[in-house]
Order: structure tokens, then C-alpha cells, then sequence
């Protein structure tokens, strides 16, 4: 953001502007500096979790769901009410009804550990 005003400021000086800045410059530069701060809020939510190590644990039956994109895509488990991320593909993991052991951040129910199973007692098919 300061390199966009920056950017602003220079080319307004360039043209002598500098006081006038067009109404889309400053509904984008409101834009990014609300994005930015809802992001940020976001993931502070979780951080004195994060620094604690205090995690949430659920084991039982859960549905897996592996979304691919251009950019790595992202692994989710929902059980009850939850949606738990993984911000990576989960290597090994296929879609569909899993036994579960999810070790997770309750805040923004982002995923720290994952363990697979077949059926509850069953084989492991993958862990990470």
C-alpha cells in the first residue's frame, strides 16, 4: 500500500496534480487497507492458540474433500459442524467418509494434524 501511494504521489507531481487523486484510486487504496486488516484480524485470532500450542482434538467419522487448483489447492475434513482446512493437499488423501483423528485451531479451524482411517480400529491409511 505504501508503494501505491508512493505511485500516486509521483505520478500526481509528475503531471501537476498532486492535489487532485481520482475518486477509483481512493475507493482501491480503502479496499486493500480493509482487506488487509479483515485478513489480519482473521488470523490473529488464533495466535495466542498458536503460541500455546492449545489445539482442539476430534475423533470420529468425517467426510474428506481435496480441492486441486493452479496454486496447490487445499485439503478439507467436515465433522458436525466443522470445516477444518489443511492449507496444502494432503498427500495420500482421497475424497470421501474417513474414521478421523483431527488435531485442529479452534478459531479459525485450521488443521495442525491429520490421521486417517478405513474404520475406527482399522488400518492407517495416512497420517501427517
Amino acid at each position: 500500500m505504501s508503494a501505491y501511494l508512493w505511485y500516486l504521489y509521483k505520478l500526481k507531481k509528475k503531471s501537476g496534480d498532486s492535489y487532485k487523486i481520482e475518486i477509483k484510486n481512493i475507493l482501491a487504496l480503502v479496499f486493500f487497507i480493509l482487506l488487509s486488516g479483515a485478513l489480519f484480524v482473521h488470523f490473529l485470532l488464533d495466535l495466542p492458540n498458536v503460541l500455546a500450542n492449545k489445539t482442539e482434538q476430534y475423533k470420529g467419522n468425517c467426510e474428506v474433500w481435496v480441492f486441486e487448483s493452479a496454486r496447490g489447492g487445499h485439503t478439507s475434513v467436515e465433522f458436525e459442524n466443522h470445516n477444518i482446512m489443511f492449507p496444502e493437499n494432503y498427500q495420500g488423501a482421497e475424497e470421501g467418509s474417513y474414521y478421523c483423528e483431527v488435531e485442529y485451531y479452534p478459531r479459525t479451524e485450521t488443521g495442525k494434524s491429520l490421521k486417517l482411517y478405513e474404520t475406527k480400529g482399522g488400518e492407517l491409511l495416512s497420517s501427517k
